[in-house]
């Protein structure tokens, strides 16, 4: 039972992972702000005005985060991993992508020790 619902989990994560590379594609995706993923935190940051970009196959990419929902995404000439959260908030209907990104090094250390980024919006505790 519970190696049939990890193996669900898994699967819903890149599903998830690859349903929004797919409606994205390669298109540049401008953003008002996303959360900076620190060592601990997500807060949230304003984005400058250049593109971010989600890059289905980049070669930078590590196929274990990317299993786990992580999409890469080039922004400013860097590299990042982003959770991107395209659901409605709470009663709503409008759905509004959320953008929780980090650095290579930072997203591989979070995922060393499974930990899931919560966001502290605009900064606030």
């Amino acid at each position: 039972m519970r190696a049939t619902a990890a193996l669900l989990a898994v699967a819903c994560a890149m599903a998830s992972g690859l349903a929004i590379s797919a409606q994205y594609g390669d298109s540049p995706v401008y953003l008002p702000g996303f959360y900076k993923l620190s060592e601990r935190d997500a807060i949230w940051q304003y984005s400058d005005r250049s593109p971010w970009n989600i890059v289905k196959s980049a070669p930078w990419a590590d196929p274990r985060l990317v299993k786990w929902g992580y999409v890469p995404v080039t922004h400013d000439s860097q590299n990042y991993y982003c959770l991107i959260d395209a659901t409605p908030r709470t009663g709503s209907h409008i759905a509004e992508r959320v953008f929780t990104c980090g650095d290579p090094a930072t997203v591989e250390e979070i995922y060393n020790f499974n930990w899931r980024p919560v966001g502290r919006l605009y900064g606030g505790h």
